[in-house]
């Protein structure tokens, strides 16, 4: 039996001990320095290049076809049921229930605790001042952020607030020192801070590279964290939005600070925290969001989902979409802000902010407008210079609650619109000020702020919070606690009909045993390639070998990563054990379950491995990868039952890494499975809750499982009919490149 690969051990420091974990062979790639170049990476759907419509790319493209159907059906769904909201009752009684739904999603938010706030110095600017703050959202749960204030010569003036969140760059707040400069010198308290996994706050910094991370970029660090979270059925947003909203109590009990008057704005990720803030605190009074509100029909069709607190579990299924962000404000003023050429597609900001304008209207007529004499383009989409509430051909007045403000450029280019998005928090937050001639700074460049001193943007002592509070919490310390209140400790699980019905609810497996229709031809299909089809749009690719003998035989199952006809190690090895069954008078068939291939389109970072962004994608509509390869197998093994020179009773399965975790719960399932023998899988969801930098994971990633059963309990529902050989723990390296199953015994 080979080993499991590990590489030399790390020793960052975790919930302030020492925590010796491994790393696997992607280490030397991250310590290139590759991995850790500091500057933003806007997220893409297709690094690769590659054509998802080739025939090495088909069966990626149809589990996404089969995702995207389920979420048009939900999303359809969503607006018959805003289409009949025709009155402000109704419109209350849906932002209620939206709420109410999005926090059952996040899971309980924490409870309020000091905030234990320190400034920690001073930089006098021009025109204001920059103070260094630390502060406390959750116990030892330190937020690094900048506090901008204006400079006045009226004694006691209480100033408008707002604040920023930023994008998904590693500088974190510092890099929104023009836009946060800009507003402090139009009279705002600015508060802008590092979101977790950004500037001064890495939950995965590399002890051998100061400023890196382990994850290689915020996205990176930010799916990383969502993980652990996801198992105990909490979302990794909790963790965001609760940062904010401790920021919000922060600046409300500032003296410059007139609580009353507090906005929020972000753009890009930090638009995303923006929306779920102003749509959850309602302190926020009015909020601006920038590159980030667009449609899931368009978004699915386009780049797809791209970061974990963006992806909640559930999110679509539950009857949601991006227009309850915005509706979730309604009356209060917000500006949706948008540009032309962003990868978040225009179109489905047009659609998303049409939605909400009538939604809007039936709080305060004002956000229809009146129509207009002059006309807008004919068609929004051919815009090319900045404009306001391009979504209709009404004129709206600048005073109506829903601005749509929109220019030309691609993903953060705000500075063409910048006059408009002061303008209007100018309007709304501070009355009476001159709203239609904002101060502006020149454009920002790159590099340090000129006139600012070195150190100015940096918070604590030596520029991460891991190194400078080296008993500081991260969200995988907090989220180890919170699975040690709420997960039950001791006394069996759930067994029989109940497991396998909570299997069904937990990974999202749909198909029934025996229900597959059978193409005749198939079932006397020979030896060579085969493809089976499975649900809807999805068919499986794989190598069938029939014995020539007559009448019945036994038939194994082979689960493999990828082909068994491919030139490496691995699929050389499992041909030969594909051999040998064959050899042996089986009938044997080895297939690579959806989806396939792996796409370096998810590699938001190595240890999140090729399928993160799948994953995402499947929880939406609360579907799993695990649970579509479960529906893959069942299907596979209707079609082994059914043929003719099968004995149905004697269907036995191999499977190593996460196609092992696939058997298990298949076999939960579905009886006709006599004997599973499995290697290299994930033995317990618990070690993984354990497990400080989880590697290769997202595949096996169930939403809520421990809260209803751990991979003991499928161990132990299975007996005898399970064989199991070297079970890795949360702490090993999990990622596709399993031991081969030319390792494994015969059938039993």
């Amino acid at each position: 039996m080979k080993p499991c690969r590990q590489m030399p051990d790390l020793l960052p420091a975790v919930s302030g001990r020492l925590t010796r974990i491994s790393i696997p062979m992607l280490l030397a790639a991250l310590l290139s320095g590759v991995a850790f170049a500091q500057k933003p990476v806007a997220p893409s759907a297709n690094t690769s290049a590659k054509d998802p419509q080739s025939p090495a790319n088909i069966g990626r493209t149809e589990v996404v076809q089969y995702l995207d159907a389920i979420a048009a059906k939900d999303t359809a769904a969503r607006r018959a049921t805003i289409d009949a909201i025709t009155t402000r009752e109704a419109a209350q009684q849906r932002q209620a229930e939206v709420r109410r739904k999005i926090l059952d999603l996040l899971g309980r938010l924490p409870e309020r605790t000091p905030l234990n706030a320190k400034t920690l110095g001073v930089t006098r600017a021009d025109g204001f001042r920059i103070e260094k703050v630390l502060f406390d959202s959750q116990p030892g749960f330190h937020v690094t952020a900048l506090l901008y204030v204006p400079d006045t010569s009226i004694p006691a003036r209480r100033f408008p607030a707002i604040l920023m969140a930023p994008g998904h760059s590693p500088a974190g707040k510092a890099g929104d020192y023009f836009t946060a400069a800009t507003l402090a010198r139009n009279g705002f308290v600015v508060l802008s801070y590092d979101p977790l996994g950004q500037g001064e706050r890495l939950q995965y910094p590399d002890p051998n590279h100061p400023g890196a991370s382990l994850a290689s970029r915020p996205t990176g660090e930010h799916g990383e964290a969502g993980l652990q979270p996801t198992l105990i059925g909490d979302a990794v947003a909790r963790y965001f939005v609760w940062d904010a909203m401790r920021a919000i109590d922060y600046l409300a009990q500032r003296p410059e600070v007139d609580p009353r008057r507090i906005g929020a704005f972000g753009c890009s990720g930090g638009g995303a925290m923006t929306a779920l803030t102003a749509g959850l605190d309602p302190r926020v009074a009015v909020a601006g969001v920038a590159c980030y509100n667009t449609s899931f029909d368009a978004l699915l069709a386009s780049i797809g989902p791209q970061d974990g607190e963006q992806s909640i579990p559930g999110f679509i299924a539950s009857g949601l979409d991006f227009p309850d962000w915005i509706e979730l404000m309604a009356p209060k003023p917000y500006a949706a802000i948008a540009t032309y050429s962003d990868m978040f597609p225009f179109s489905g900001a047009l659609t998303t902010v049409s939605e909400a304008r009538r939604f809007y209207s039936l709080f305060d007529k004002s956000a229809l407008g009146a129509p207009s004499t002059s006309g807008h383009p004919a068609d929004p989409l051919t815009l090319t210079t900045p404009a306001l509430n391009a979504d209709t051909p009404n004129t709206v007045p600048l005073n109506a609650p829903l601005q749509f403000i929109t220019g030309p450029g691609h993903h953060g280019a705000l500075a063409p619109i910048m006059s408009n998005i002061v303008g209007f928090f100018l309007r709304n937050l501070q009355p009476g000020s001159d709203a239609s001639h904002p101060f502006l700074l020149p454009p920002p460049v790159r590099g340090a702020p000129n006139g600012l001193p070195s150190g100015a943007l940096q918070v604590t002592p030596t520029g991460q919070v891991s190194t400078s509070y080296p008993g500081a919490v991260t969200v995988f310390s907090l989220n180890k606690q919170r699975a040690e209140e709420i997960i039950s400790h001791g006394g069996p699980g759930p067994k029989g009909q109940s497991l396998a019905l909570a299997v069904r609810k937990v990974t999202g497996a749909v198909a029934i045993p025996s229900s597959t229709t059978q193409n005749s031809e198939l079932l006397h299909a020979s030896s060579g390639p085969i493809v089976l089809s499975s649900e809807g749009p999805v068919h499986l690719r794989g190598v069938i070998s029939v014995p020539h003998s007559p009448g019945r035989h036994p038939a194994v199952l082979m689960l493999v990563p990828a082909s068994i006809l491919g030139d490496d190690a691995i699929a050389r090895d499992n041909k030969a054990k594909f051999d040998s069954l064959a050899a042996a008078g089986n009938l044997v068939l080895a297939i690579t379950p959806s989806p396939a291939p792996p796409g370096n389109d998810d590699m938001k970072s190595p240890i999140l491995g090729p399928f993160y962004l799948l994953s995402l994608r499947a929880e939406l509509v609360r579907r799993t990868l695990l649970g579509l390869r479960v529906d893959d197998v069942i299907h596979t093994i209707d079609y082994l039952a059914a043929r003719p020179d099968v004995d149905p009773s004697q269907i036995t399965a191999f499977g190593s890494g996460h196609m092992g975790l696939v058997l298990l719960h298949t076999a939960i399932l579905d009886s006709r499975l006599k004997h599973i023998t499995i290697t290299h899988t994930l033995s317990s969801y618990r070690s993984l809750i354990e497990a400080p930098l989880p590697i290769g994971a997202p595949e096996d990633i169930l939403p809520g499982v421990l809260r209803v059963y751990d991979i003991p309990d499928l161990v132990r529902a299975l007996h005898p009919r399970l064989t199991e050989t070297d079970p890795l723990q949360g702490t090993d390296d999990l990622s596709q490149d399993s031991t081969p199953l030319n390792s494994l015994g015969p059938p039993k």
